[in-house]
């Protein structure tokens, strides 16, 4: 008897998780949840992991000294649903750090929630897909790993290095049905929970906006949208590749100098 898949999202960014979670719940992929963080965006059935630093609303701590706890989670997910098919690794923090006042514990930090715990939380649903022949993983990049972007040594390693995963572990499960795969946004129009990280947030990322050829920010809908593709059976084809969802920041630079109206197009 065939069963539904079912989806597992590890995620940090608020209205991204809200709009992939509701996406992928009507398109029929029944998830599990975490109770505080189902009423928080009004699903059902999700299982949302959740990371916010320094704030009470932590359930999850994605480094180490909590892994053991999250792959529990995962164990009583796939008892109740019969497996994970799709993985969405989501969660990641970004502290803004000139190079000189990173410690080690601050670089192991970043790397614990950024790369290490989408490796531990893959390696733990994989083994699952690989003998049903079907499964999707899907890693949350960024643009920053492309560009760089000063005070974020430690944030931009951990990016280009989910990259490496992404392909890695594609590479070795893709005869197995199962395909691993990047989404990259650029500036997406969402909540930071530590705005400090982020020069321009309070101005609404403006300058940046004039750097983006699309001329705006990015809809957590729309990285919803791209999650959803790589995850259907439109993209089984697709395993080891970043798909970019930043208006074109990457690999185009605006060119305002040499613009025109649309009626001299």
């Amino acid at each position: 008897m065939s069963r539904t898949r079912s989806a597992t999202f590890e995620q940090h960014r608020d209205a991204i998780r809200a709009q992939a979670a509701r996406l992928f719940a009507r398109h029929g992929y029944p998830v599990t949840p975490i109770a505080e963080l189902a009423r928080s965006c009004g699903i059902s059935k999700a299982l949302l992991y959740h990371y916010y630093r320094d704030k009470e609303q932590l359930l999850f701590d994605i480094a180490d000294r909590y892994l053991d706890s999250l792959l529990s989670i995962v164990a009583e997910v796939e008892a109740t649903l019969g497996g994970v098919d799709i993985l969405v690794n989501n969660a990641a923090i970004r502290p803004n750090q000139k190079i000189s006042e990173i410690t080690v514990e601050d670089w192991d930090r970043v790397f614990a929630t950024n790369l290490r715990a989408p490796f531990f939380l893959s390696q733990a649903v994989l083994s699952g897909m690989v003998k049903r022949r079907w499964g999707r993983i899907i890693n949350i990049g960024g643009t920053d790993a492309y560009l760089s972007k000063p005070r974020r040594a430690h944030g931009v390693s951990a990016k280009l290095g989910i990259v490496g995963l992404s392909r890695a572990l594609a590479v070795e499960v893709a005869r197995f049905g199962v395909t691993v795969n990047t989404v990259v946004p650029g500036t997406i129009d969402t909540v930071r929970p530590h705005p400090e990280w982020y020069p321009g947030y309070e101005t609404g990322f403006a300058e940046r906006k004039e750097r983006i050829p699309m001329v705006r920010l990015g809809a957590p809908q729309e990285v919803a949208d791209a999650c959803l593709f790589l995850a259907s059976n439109l993209a089984g084809y697709t395993t080891a590749t970043e798909l970019f969802v930043n208006g074109g920041a990457f690999p185009l630079v605006r060119q305002p100098l040499e613009e025109y109206e649309a009626e001299d197009f």
